[in-house]
């Protein structure tokens, strides 16, 4: 048996290795590059782990979500901006950490970027036409509404179908 070339017994398993498992760079644009949902992670402030699913945009390695400003995460994370990003989709999954930052009403350049954000979010930049993308768009403009922007810093991209196929190479080998 072989693994990307390297003939596998077993003595030569080390399944704890898993570094055959990652993903490219073209996987892993090919898996955030169009946007979806993603878990927004953030600490409270006992310092515990909290995530929520939410819909995402990522544009020139950053990504972008959004919320109403009273959500439990918006003065958590202007208290402490290291947040995680976790995109799951098809067996492929990559976590990002970064440095998040709140964007509000009345700051500098916000109008901009809800222009752009709020138009893809919605899909109104695609299908400019649709009459529920532009009623979604709309909705999404609310005064108490905040855009969060989180660097993505990779942490780790897996495969799962690499690991099936790792996972049943290395039990033929065991039976060999």
């Amino acid at each position: 048996m072989t693994v990307e070339g390297t003939q596998m017994s077993e003595e030569s398993v080390d399944y704890e290795d898993l570094t055959g498992m990652q993903l490219d760079e073209s996987e892993l644009a090919e898996l955030v590059g169009h946007g979806g949902e993603c878990v927004f992670n953030w600490t409270n402030g006992a310092g515990y782990p909290v995530g929520v699913v939410v819909a995402y945009i990522y544009k020139d390695g950053k990504f972008f979500t959004t919320c109403a400003d009273r959500r439990k995460r918006v003065p958590a994370l202007r208290a402490r901006p290291q947040s995680a990003i976790v995109i799951n989709r098809d067996g492929r999954t990559a976590t990002y950490k970064g440095d998040s930052v709140i964007h509000a009403q009345g700051d500098e350049g916000f109008d901009e970027l809800k222009t752009w954000f709020y138009g893809a979010l919605s899909g109104v930049s695609q299908s400019p036409d649709d009459e529920y993308r532009k009623a979604f768009r709309k909705f999404l403009d609310s005064k108490n509404r905040v855009i969060i922007e989180t660097d993505a810093n990779l942490v780790i991209g897996f495969d799962s179908g690499k690991f099936r196929a790792f996972t049943a190479e290395a039990m033929a080998a065991m039976n060999d």
